[in-house]
């Protein structure tokens, strides 16, 4: 199973912010919406970073209260991993693993194409080991 088989299925809905946005605003957004991470984009439409729940705990931490009236680029992690279409789901649960992240920006010459997320990975393998259950069961009985 590959990268674009979960697009697939989930589509290729992307929440961006641009990095001026508050962090209050990026919180509001994370909230409202369910989300875990918004990615940040620059003037061109290029991954600039990534503002993840675990950066905002780290800037309230860090600034307390006044977090909140940061900007998405003074906290957003700016070295982004990202993955193809074309990634196999091994390959993008070593990296999320290796890296320590839940979400991955899907990219392919330079042009965003949606976010995959731990739980997109979880539900993608739990189907796979149902399919490949039910397929033994029935060489089982035909057997």
């Amino acid at each position: 199973m590959f990268v674009s088989d979960i697009l697939s299925q989930k589509g290729g809905l992307v929440f961006t912010v641009t990095p001026g946005t508050s962090i209050a605003q990026v919180a509001q957004q994370l909230s409202v919406r369910r989300i875990g991470s918004v990615l940040v984009l620059d003037d061109d439409g290029a991954v600039a970073g990534i503002v993840s729940e675990r950066d905002l705990v780290r800037a309230l931490a860090n600034h307390g209260a006044k977090a909140l009236e940061l900007e998405a680029k003074q906290v957003m992690t700016r070295e982004v991993v990202t993955c193809d279409p074309d990634d196999s789901i091994d390959q993008v649960m070593e990296s999320m693993t290796h890296g320590r992240f839940r979400h991955l920006p899907v990219v392919r010459h330079g042009e965003l194409l949606g976010v995959v997320s731990i739980g997109d990975i979880v539900k993608s393998r739990l189907e796979e080991t149902q399919h490949e259950t039910e397929a033994l069961k029935a060489y089982i009985v035909a057997g």
